[in-house]
């Protein structure tokens, strides 16, 4: 069994951050590969630039040793290429990419005139679909079949014996998730109908979670967010009428939608801080992928207990995994980054931690494996500071106080004891000593992992 995952646009992107994490924790069912795909014609998306950090740092230290009876590290990672996939090329405009010049002045090139505006046709898409689902809808079905390999590469995997679950991640107000959710889940049905047996196919549909004001520009084309609620409710009543695009379909918004702060129409300046329902949307990925391969089709909407709150009360069981990763995460930054600063220049000596002496025997602590799990380490503890400080919302997953400072720095080390608003007796000095009692593994557990190893399973109260 495999599993893929697409993201479709900015707000899939976003899910593919949550998923990444989900996946680094060990929080996907079994120990199956995760392929990553994305599909966005914005390549220079902010959004798709700080998922693609995770996922390359992930990459670069995913082949730690760190034994199989762990969840950490479990689930692999492959990033199918071209990442991301643009369907619209460079500086292409509409009419250049239906080729509207073979149908001028034909029956059908009127009726494409009618049903798409001049704006519509002459804006140029390097920065997306600008929340006109009937543009994205026409070009990626034009050119999914031929500049995607999505599908080859499915089938490739499918033809070695392999089955595979496949979920799509998109929002359905804007305009490339919109367009692409149910154009790219029709063409993955249809191209691998040979295979139907042998395939599951499962979309989470992001409802509006966030608002924004727009610089007003008359003569440009952009998404508007007065607009998420009619464009909503269309598209639910399509997918209503379409059955068989999804065999599991998750919905998953809220009822306030949280200012982005500064628009942008696209591009890298399109950098919002992640939310609460991202993460919920990559849960209901995890959801699916728990799924058996001929499970009946289902419908699925996220709820959470109280209206205003959010707690792990609102979380699968897996919670208290994703809360020993969390204090994992909190222990490197604030424990065991600060002390291999302090070694690589000189100003600590090696005998002052007898964990270093034991566990670091031979490690380059400045080799690619290190230096990208620690920024990768970093960049968790930000997004889940983006989550808990979420603007309007009260969330109650990690304690807010840890992220007074910046979050590679805790004010008060007191509070690692109560991380996850509990009450217990596993401070950084007890880390600390814990690293120092003997540890026993087999020998595929090694080096660097070896040590990631002992400081997760130390983490656990």
């Amino acid at each position: 069994m495999s599993y893929y995952f697409v993201s479709i646009g900015g707000t899939g992107a976003k899910v593919m951050e949550s998923l990444t994490h989900l996946c680094i924790a060990g929080l996907l069912p079994d120990n199956e590969r995760l392929y990553i795909a994305a599909i966005d014609p914005d390549v220079g998306n902010g959004n798709l630039e700080r998922t693609s950090t995770a996922l390359n740092n992930f990459a670069v230290f995913q082949s730690l040793a760190v034994g199989n009876d762990t969840p950490l590290f479990k689930n692999k990672i492959s990033i199918v290429r071209p990442f991301p996939w643009n369907p619209t090329g460079h500086d292409k405009t509409l009419d250049d990419l239906i080729e509207f010049y073979h149908h001028s002045r034909s029956p059908i090139g009127n009726l494409y005139e009618v049903l798409y505006t001049k704006k519509e046709r002459d804006t140029t898409l390097n920065e997306g679909f600008r929340g006109h689902p009937s543009i994205g809808a026409a070009v990626l079905a034009k050119k999914f079949e031929d500049g995607s390999k999505l599908t080859a590469q499915i089938e490739k995997v499918i033809s070695e014996g392999d089955a595979v679950k496949i979920f799509l991640a998109g929002s359905v107000f804007g305009g490339t998730g919109a367009a692409g959710l149910p154009t790219i889940a029709r063409l993955l049905r249809n191209n691998l109908v040979d295979y139907a047996d042998r395939i599951l196919i499962g979309g989470v549909l992001i409802l509006p979670y966030f608002s924004f004001t727009p610089i007003d520009k008359l003569d440009e084309l952009f998404a508007r967010s007065e607009n998420f609620l009619p464009n909503t409710k269309a598209a639910l009543k399509y997918y209503s009428e379409k059955e068989n695009l999804f065999d599991a379909t998750y919905f998953v918004g809220d009822t306030v939608m949280t200012p982005v702060g500064e628009f942008s129409v696209g591009s890298a300046n399109q950098r919002n801080e992640a939310h609460i329902v991202e993460l919920y949307a990559a849960l209901a990925a995890a959801d699916f992928y728990s799924r058996p391969l001929h499970a009946p089709k289902i419908f699925k909407y996220i709820c959470h207990h109280e209206r205003d709150k959010f707690s792990w009360n609102d979380f699968p069981a897996s919670a208290e995994r994703f809360v020993q990763f969390a204090r994992f995460i909190f222990a490197y930054v604030h424990l065991i980054k600060p002390v291999l600063l302090d070694l690589m220049s000189g100003s600590a000596k090696a005998y002052k931690y007898p964990w270093f002496v034991d566990f670091f025997d031979g490690v380059d602590i400045t080799a690619p494996d290190v230096v990208n799990f620690t920024f990768y380490a970093e960049a968790f503890a930000a997004w889940l500071k983006q989550i808990e400080t979420l603007n309007g919302r009260e969330v109650f997953l990690i304690d807010s106080a840890m992220f007074e400072a910046n979050p590679a720095k805790i004010v008060d080390k007191k509070l690692f004891a109560t991380l996850d608003g509990s009450k217990s007796n596993l401070t950084l000095h007890e880390i600390f000593y814990r690293l120092t009692e003997p540890f026993k593994a087999d020998s595929s557990v090694k080096g660097f992992g070896k040590f990631l190893r002992r400081l997760y399973d130390v983490c656990a109260v």
